[in-house]
């Protein structure tokens, strides 16, 4: 069996993926990690759901976090394995995750629910325990360094799943919020600078985090996501583009807006 693995999930032509890809690959090299990149949906087990209008018009996005919850299976082949978002960039001074959170029996995600209000998502949990949760923690599960021999992701509970699809904002993170409560996986909060999201302002700071994550619309309009992402990794790796990386991206961009743009008009 083999140490460590590195995984991230890149479905679709989104231009920014080049980037945050070069960056998880050196990162790999740098903490003795494989690397793996899914860019094709698995056919894995789906909730028959259409209350959440966004599985049609964005499929892929919801592909992605479908395939996330289904992660479970890599750790037949690696003691340890590292999930991230396709939405975050590794920095070269990034220190390695696997010797700082060295207790392998353990999950480790950032816990967002002390900074930010997920009452609900809690409460959606509650229901599917059938017991009130009192403390306020809830996770990020944008970076997730699954403990070893880890088994709570393998089997997907189809009836849970549509509950959280039907009524969550965040589904796939609320589900494996409940799935580590019920299989009760010892877990511990990683330090914000190995998942630093926009927060209060601070977003000049984000250079001197490990992993800058740029979920939602924090640091940017989520439509302004790749540009950012580009200039940043630009910034941090002293890169400059070639012109045919420039036509290439320009070229990628417009397209996915034009795709995005498309599928709201099918709205009206």
């Amino acid at each position: 069996m083999k140490k460590r693995l590195i995984v991230t999930i890149m479905l679709g032509k989104d231009p920014s993926f080049e980037f945050v890809k070069r960056s998880f690959k050196e990162y790999a090299k740098k903490v003795n990690a494989d690397f793996l990149c899914i860019t094709k949906p698995s056919s894995i087990l789906k909730p028959n759901n259409n209350n959440n209008n966004n599985n049609n018009n964005n499929k892929l996005f919801f592909d992605a976090l479908f395939q996330k919850i289904s992660l479970g299976d890599l750790s037949d082949n690696y003691e340890r394995v590292l999930y991230l978002d396709a939405d975050i960039l590794i920095t070269p001074h990034a220190k390695n995750i696997f010797d700082i959170c060295n207790d392998d029996s353990k999950l480790y995600m950032f816990n967002e629910g002390v900074l930010s209000n997920r009452e609900k998502e809690l409460e959606l949990i509650s229901t599917r325990l059938h017991k009130t949760i009192k403390d306020k923690n809830y996770f990020n599960t944008g970076v997730m360094l699954f403990p070893k021999n880890n088994n709570f992701l393998k089997a997907i509970r189809i009836h849970d799943l549509e509950y959280f699809v039907s009524k969550s904002n965040w589904f796939d993170q609320t589900y494996i919020n409940f799935k580590y409560r019920l299989n009760n996986i010892p877990i511990s909060s990683l330090d914000r600078k190995f998942n630093r999201m926009s927060k209060d302002g601070d977003n000049e700071n984000r250079f001197e985090a490990n992993f800058i994550h740029y979920a939602g619309n924090g640091y940017c309009q989520r439509k302004n996501r790749p540009i950012l992402i580009l200039n940043d990794y630009c910034n941090l790796y002293n890169y400059s583009l070639s012109t045919k990386e420039k036509i290439t991206f320009a070229m990628q961009y417009a397209l996915e807006r034009f795709k995005r743009l498309k599928n709201k008009l099918k709205l009206f």
